[in-house]
């Protein structure tokens, strides 16, 4: 049985396995039948891009489990996987011995990498020159957090694929992998969801009014998947005492040091630069005179003794304490920094 690398990427609410026989996305209907319709010759390495929360994952689950299944040829002119045969029941269970996953790893200190390592893809050698009867499929998520070395390894694998295997990539983002492997790829965007499809979905998965509907699409880019799983998020859900609690450290009525200890036992330090990231934002967008995304709040008391010059330089502050969480940096200290400068906006 060939290794299977781990991957620290979640599956979703689905059931262990079952995520590979879930229903296909309407808007990936049509990417879907143009793969498809190639069989046998599918091409040996697939990337699979679009926005987060669009379903890339689940599309490449759903190719996996096709290819892998015995009874392919027979089911519903090649929609799904049958899910009954021996292939399909490996499946359910995690353990086929024909698919691998590579994702960056977690450490032995429960620290996730920020990359997809050299080693890691050369334990792929063994597995792509197997030989034998079926697909082997590898699954690389996310492409774009290959390191210059794991990318290397990888492009001599896509120059010599072996027979019956297939490579899919999925990222967010593809022009951040090589070109030298990009040239090698046969694309499929499988994340373009039309405003329509993305309402449709959250009305028919989430129970949301038109108006909460619209007000998360906002939020997460377009990406029904991802305005789903924001609509609990627990900075989702403090947006309207936190703005509150903004015009209260303006007007002094509240010390920073104060609001920076009970948000911190509130929200995460990710969470809560993401609910500033939003907040900061649109603030910028009022002052402008432009449209807000987050049409249930109130800008107009905050910005009314802020510049937007205040207002960008905030925004680079955000930005920085969110690329320095990768460096060990006390979340405290930005907490009560950030809150220094929220508060001093009004001088």
């Amino acid at each position: 049985m060939a290794k299977k690398i781990q991957t620290a990427v979640t599956t979703g609410s689905a059931p262990e396995g079952q995520h590979y026989f879930a229903s296909r996305l309407p808007w990936q209907q049509e990417p879907w039948q143009r793969l498809v319709s190639r069989f046998p010759k599918i091409p040996h390495a697939i990337l699979l891009s679009g926005l987060p929360g669009t379903g890339k994952r689940q599309f490449a689950d759903q190719l996996a489990a096709w290819l892998l299944c015995l009874n392919r040829s027979s089911i519903d002119n090649h929609q799904h996987a049958c899910g009954e045969c021996s292939s399909c029941q490996w499946l359910k269970a995690e353990t086929h011995p024909s698919l691998l996953r590579i994702s960056p790893e977690v450490d032995n200190k429960g620290k996730l990498s920020q990359f997809i390592k050299i080693d890691q893809i050369r334990e792929l050698m063994p597995f792509v020159q197997q030989t034998g009867k079926g697909w082997r499929v590898i699954i690389i998520e996310p492409a774009e957090n290959l390191n210059s070395a794991a990318a290397n390894a990888l492009l001599k694998t896509l120059e010599e694929p072996g027979e019956q295997v297939t490579l899919i990539l999925v990222s967010d983002q593809p022009l951040q992998l090589p070109a030298t492997i990009r040239s090698r790829l046969q694309q499929y965007r499988v994340g373009e969801v039309t405003h329509q499809q993305a309402l449709a979905y959250l009305a028919a998965n989430g129970n949301f009014d038109p108006a909460q509907s619209q007000l998360l699409l906002n939020l997460s880019g377009g990406a029904p998947l991802a305005a789903s799983v924001m609509a609990e998020q627990p900075e989702f859900l403090a947006r309207q005492d936190w703005i509150h609690d903004w015009q209260k450290l303006l007007e002094q009525r509240l010390s920073p040091v104060t609001l920076s200890g009970n948000w911190q036992k509130r929200l995460s330090l990710s969470e809560w630069l993401n609910l500033l990231q939003w907040m900061i934002r649109d603030a910028i967008a009022a002052h402008l005179n432009q449209p807000v995304r987050q049409t249930d709040l109130n800008f107009t008391p905050i910005i009314k003794s802020i510049s937007i010059e205040q207002l960008f330089n905030l925004q680079q502050q955000i930005l920085s304490a969110i690329h320095g969480q990768t460096q060990n940096i006390q979340s405290s200290l930005v907490y009560d920094s950030l809150m220094m400068q929220l508060m001093n906006l009004h001088d």
